[in-house]
């Protein structure tokens, strides 16, 4: 497990716990359970948040010294900046979405992290990262996603012909990942979706089902009609290959926002059956990650396992086991499944190893939370 580092150097290293680095901030708005920061504690006490000159430090380094941190500090200061939420905020995670010595989970969580901002100013960098056929592809996925989690009409020419497998000069784009057209594609259909919204044909929100309880911007809202379909319905229509990827989406968040052991285990099914796309996998393993339901770990210690996964479902499937909300003995499961894969020895992949890291160290955070409350 990484040792818990510290982002500001006046803060002592004996009282450097996780839980007080992230008591005043919302480390995590993919479980959204971490406090915000207005969040207050007298484990604060030792706690100084950092400034944002040292977040800037950390993840853009200085002119004698490039970035050099390990990736569960560069995590912190990524979501520091996520909750001050300012304009120099913006900038230094487009900066940073741009510097390739960073990994490429980093870079895809300041993708993230960018959509989750909402923030129209990062456009332009989200495009230019996924425009870049030399870059890597869980990157320009994450990207995609974002700008269509902003939704701004700009991005709508890009993504259409990206969706298309088309080229700026309209030629087909042969070489172009299928998760990442599938990304563009449901980016797009989110975009539109949220336009036609502003031009009086959007659905309105009428059933439980569109009502997330999750505090985040989903790429695909769920429709009226799921409220009228069983759960195994639901888990039936997720794993439809006949069905655009987009209704699919739209099944899979209508079972997580109905909540529940039942729509877990269907979620669990899709993770491990699906054959169909390496997108829709790791967004199911994201959403299990999101509901913390000891009922997946099973599903998602699978996945994980599988080497010839995609690395962005296996990194999803790590990271959401690190989010897991059970007992002692399936807390236990958890880290040493972590432990195994965050082990350059068993795991080279480093997308991978790198996702067992952060997960452990949100599990440090939350073990010395729960000690310290």
């Amino acid at each position: 497990m990484l040792s818990p580092l510290p982002l500001s150097t006046t803060t002592p290293m004996a009282s450097c716990t996780l839980a007080n680095l992230h008591l005043n901030v919302v480390l995590d708005e993919k479980t959204n359970k971490f406090p915000t920061s207005s969040s207050s504690s007298s484990t604060t006490t030792n706690f100084n948040m950092p400034t944002t000159d040292e977040l800037r430090t950390c993840l853009l380094g200085t002119p004698s010294f490039p970035p050099s941190s390990p990736a569960a500090k560069y995590t912190r200061a990524i979501y520091y900046l996520r909750s001050q939420g300012t304009e120099d905020s913006v900038n230094i995670l487009c900066t940073s979405l741009q510097l390739k010595s960073h990994s490429p989970l980093i870079r895809h969580e300041i993708g993230y992290v960018l959509g989750q901002m909402q923030d129209e100013r990062a456009c332009v960098a989200l495009e230019e990262v996924l425009r870049d056929k030399s870059d890597d592809v869980m990157v320009r996925h994450e990207c995609a996603e974002a700008l269509g989690a902003i939704g701004e009409e700009r991005s709508l020419p890009l993504l259409q012909r990206m969706s298309e497998r088309k080229l700026e000069d309209g030629s087909q784009d042969d070489g172009m990942p299928e998760e990442l057209r599938e990304t563009c594609e449901i980016a797009y259909d989110f975009c539109k979706w949220k336009s036609d919204g502003e031009n009086g044909q959007r659905p309105e929100v009428a059933c439980a089902c569109m009502l997330s309880p999750y505090n985040s911007y989903d790429p695909a809202p769920p429709s009226p009609e799921t409220d009228q379909y069983t759960t195994t319905v639901l888990g039936d229509r997720l794993l439809d290959v006949n069905l655009p990827l987009f209704s699919r989406y739209q099944a899979m968040f209508a079972l997580r926002n109905r909540g529940g052991e039942e729509c877990v285990i269907q979620l669990g099914r899709a993770l491990v059956k699906d054959k169909s796309s390496a997108l829709l996998r790791h967004e199911v393993a994201y959403v299990l990650g999101q509901m913390a339901h000891p009922a997946a770990i099973m599903p998602l210690a699978e996945s994980l396992r599988r080497s010839e996964e995609h690395s962005m479902v296996r990194h999803e499937s790590a990271e959401a086991l690190g989010a897991i909300e059970g007992d002692e003995s399936e807390t236990k499961q958890c880290k040493e499944l972590l432990r195994e894969f965050a082990n350059p020895l068993h795991e080279k992949d480093n997308v991978v190893r790198e996702s067992c890291e952060v997960a452990l160290d949100t599990m440090d955070y939350w073990n010395n939370f729960v000690e310290e409350a």
